[in-house]
């Protein structure tokens, strides 16, 4: 981490602590008995991240990087007021965030929705929370990066663990006007670790609120999962997307995810695609548990949308929820996989298929919730043997996203709820 110390440094102000929160009931366990953390008896702690409202830059498609001058716009307002109706039910012991500019509007749209008295309980203004730091491309499009800087690209996109940049750097320099080579998805990782070294153990057996931005909440999910950053760009955080993780453990984290980018409450029926409307779109359904009103409600969220094609199991309790799911699609082609066949002929489906239509294809995909975590494993990068942190819910779905060949497959959503008044 650049520091000039080794201990975060705190900017506390006294705040509100809500006496609602947003309330995710508690998911589908799939962790292996034998790993020692689960039979603990430290209370686990629990942390809500959420990323800044759109902003500024946001709708005028430049990058943002750990500049300030970007602030919220008039839906990131809104939006942020509408987290803190949705973040109602559980107790806040503390909340974290980026100082900059974006997310204290955020962090203030937020907790004035809650309502709570001041002085409950601090926010601490990390500097460590601040977004990736991208100093040659701040203020530029999307456009412009994207079409003039090829290579760069290129290299952002798919090999970000690798990813360079030259900027003036004074502290670095011997007091000329040297350029340092920094590493910025590494610098970021760096610091999310930190992060988590440093401020899990004073937070043990709590509830946390952290804001800040999306490559940041990228970086702390991915730490928190083990997924190293050459898979950054697999977790699609939205403008006020909200996130779950649990952790078990005192000193090292080992984290559950819960929720991932939930957008429901924005009045989004799916997050939207941020690599544009091409590839394959999954929509991934567990089948074990699955209830009869819970498939009716996932017929009403997918009634406007366009499915082209469902993947399921031959089990029969399954096949009938598909019926279900489907029943305002009555044309969409149904295929069958026999269960212990399901990963192996997936995986050999899209090595076989050419996902690289402009058009967005859209599938549904119905299988035992351990298909379904080692599908999405597999897409963002996580070890065989830590599948078990993805955890699925049941009467919930995921959103999967491969936008063409050479890009990276997208988690978008992970347990999303049909009806979050359920």
């Amino acid at each position: 981490m650049q520091s000039s110390s080794s201990k975060l440094e705190f900017k506390t102000h006294a705040s509100t602590d809500p006496s609602h929160l947003w309330d995710v009931n508690p998911p589908l366990e799939r962790s292996p008995s034998h790993i020692p953390h689960l039979n603990s008896k430290i209370l686990p702690t629990r942390v809500i991240l959420v990323r800044h409202g759109r902003s500024t830059f946001n709708e005028q498609g430049r990058y943002q990087g750990s500049s300030d001058e970007a602030v919220l716009n008039d839906k990131g307002r809104l939006d942020a007021g509408r987290v803190g109706a949705a973040l109602r039910g559980i107790h806040i012991d503390a909340v974290y965030a980026s100082p900059l500019k974006r997310v204290q509007e955020t962090v203030d749209g937020i907790l004035n929705t809650l309502g709570a008295a001041v002085g409950q309980f601090p926010i601490h203004f990390l500097a460590e929370l601040r977004e990736i730091d991208l100093p040659a491309w701040q203020g530029l499009s999307f456009k412009y990066v994207q079409e003039e800087l090829i290579d760069d690209y290129q290299c952002w996109k798919q090999r970000p663990h690798e990813f360079q940049m030259r900027a003036s750097a004074p502290e670095h320099s011997m007091g000329g006007d040297e350029e340092a080579t920094t590493f910025p998805v590494l610098d970021l990782y760096q610091r999310a670790e930190q992060f988590w070294r440093e401020v899990l153990p004073r937070h043990v057996g709590q509830t946390l609120l952290l804001v800040s931005h999306g490559g940041t909440n990228h970086a702390l999910i991915s730490t928190a999962l083990g997924i190293s950053p050459t898979h950054h760009h697999s977790l699609q955080q939205s403008n006020c997307g909200v996130s779950f993780l649990t952790f078990g453990e005192r000193e090292r984290p080992h984290a559950k995810l819960d929720a991932l980018n939930l957008t429901t409450p924005l009045g989004e029926t799916l997050p939207k695609l941020k690599e544009g409307k091409q590839g394959l779109r999954l929509l991934l359904i567990p089948s074990d548990s699955i209830q009869n009103r819970q498939c009716q409600q996932l017929a009403a969220v997918f009634k406007e949308i366009a499915i082209n094609f469902s993947l399921s199991e031959t089990l029969e309790p399954t096949q009938r929820a598909v019926e279900q799911i489907l029943h305002y699609h009555p044309n969409t082609l149904q295929l069958e996989i026999l269960r212990q066949d399901f990963s192996k002929t997936w995986r050999r489906t899209l090595e076989t298929t050419p996902w690289l239509s402009k058009q967005l294809i859209t599938g549904l995909v119905v299988a035992d919730s351990i298909h379904i975590q080692c599908l999405l494993g597999q897409a963002i990068g996580l070890d065989e043997v830590q599948y078990w942190r993805l955890q699925i819910r049941p009467g919930t779905f995921s959103v999967l996203h491969y936008p063409s060949v050479e890009a990276r497959p997208v988690l978008q959503a992970l347990n999303i709820a049909p009806n979050m008044e359920s």
